[in-house]
């Protein structure tokens, strides 16, 4: 027969010895409470473990592509925006512009619409939505255009003095040499020297420090889309074009046939650059529809991942409910034996 040694200790202890397991199951059925999830996923799951790794995976790739999709719409909606205000003002000008509007005193009038139609387009070419400059392709860091008029005076407006100078031997808005400026002359002007200050290097010269890839976008696992025009595109620089030439050929000098051939150039350069810019717009707009859809599936993929979390992951909240009831009843039942047994002495019994 075997005897073991019995103190009030040993007593006193015997109760508490469960007590911290049974506060450890408390706070871990407490956490699942309130998270309706396992308190120690790999415990509950064992080899399953994987499976639930790889759901959240896949899960932070989806929030990151969809975080990465705001940021593209972001952009292509603070384009759209730029080029409906480049296009209404260009369809604003070219108004002003047209054969029937015009009369002998309009030069003065459409000098003053021209450069302030070239500030503003200066001005939204250098937009920016996010601390990033929409029109300055991938080199996002760097505004894109330079202000034509300023001081001091900027390369492309030196350019065009230059050019003006060299043609015609005298300098814009002179008199009596510019207004001897034939439209023949105007026109080989117009067509040659004016035209060549803005080709590809001209233009990136005095005018751009834009680059000429726009930026594309992964929008899906699958799927990309450019989500930017830049400044260099050449509907854009026309427009540019065609204020530039409003505004420094120094119209009021001129002889109204020579005007005529200035605003006909004008008109030529408006023309084509109104339906480049439409066409940037609805090539945006196809890109915007594609970011939609793209982030729609991607809400949806979600929906579906988390289902199969919650199936894995999940617990039952009756179940914790009763099981913290049960755990708070027997961690109360321990701490009422340990009183008792507290008070209690062999040496009463002796």
């Amino acid at each position: 027969m075997k005897t073991s040694f019995i103190s009030t200790l040993t007593l006193w202890n015997a109760p508490r010895s469960g007590v911290a397991r049974m506060q450890t199951d408390l706070a871990s059925a407490l956490t699942e409470l309130n998270s309706s999830r396992f308190a120690d996923v790999g415990l509950e799951l064992g080899y399953r473990t994987g499976t639930s790794l790889d759901l959240h995976r896949q899960l932070a790739e989806l929030d990151a592509q969809k975080e990465r999709n705001g940021l593209a719409s972001l952009r292509l909606s603070g384009t759209q925006t730029i080029l409906d205000q480049v296009r209404e003002d260009g369809e604003g000008f070219l108004a002003l512009v047209a054969p029937g509007k015009l009369s002998d005193d309009s030069a003065a009038a459409i000098t003053q619409e021209a450069s302030s139609r070239l500030a503003a387009l200066t001005a939204q070419l250098n937009g920016a939505a996010g601390g990033q400059y929409l029109f300055a392709g991938i080199d996002t860091g760097k505004k894109p255009v330079t202000i034509y008029e300023g001081t001091p005076a900027s390369a492309a407006k030196t350019a065009m003095a230059t050019a003006f100078q060299a043609a015609f031997g005298t300098s814009q808005g002179t008199q009596p040499g510019a207004a001897a400026i034939t439209p023949a002359q105007m026109t080989a002007f117009l067509d040659g020297p004016f035209t060549a200050l803005f080709t590809d290097a001209t233009w990136s010269a005095n005018w751009s420090s834009a680059s000429n890839r726009n930026i594309t976008s992964r929008i899906s696992g699958s799927e990309t889309v450019e989500t930017s025009v830049n400044a260099n595109a050449g509907a854009l620089r026309q427009l540019a074009m065609a204020y530039t030439l409003g505004s420094d050929i120094g119209l009021s000098s001129l002889s109204k046939p020579t005007q005529d051939a200035v605003y006909t150039k004008i008109r030529d350069l408006m023309g084509t650059a109104a339906a480049g810019v439409t066409s940037f717009q609805a090539d945006l707009g196809r890109a915007q529809t594609k970011t939609t859809e793209a982030t729609t599936r991607i809400d949806i993929q979600k929906v579906v991942l988390t289902k199969s979390l919650e199936d894995l992951e999940g617990t039952d909240p009756a179940e914790v409910k009763t099981r913290i009831d049960t755990l708070k009843t027997q961690i109360e039942m321990s701490y009422s034996v340990t009183s008792q047994i507290r008070g209690l002495s062999l040496i009463n019994f002796i």
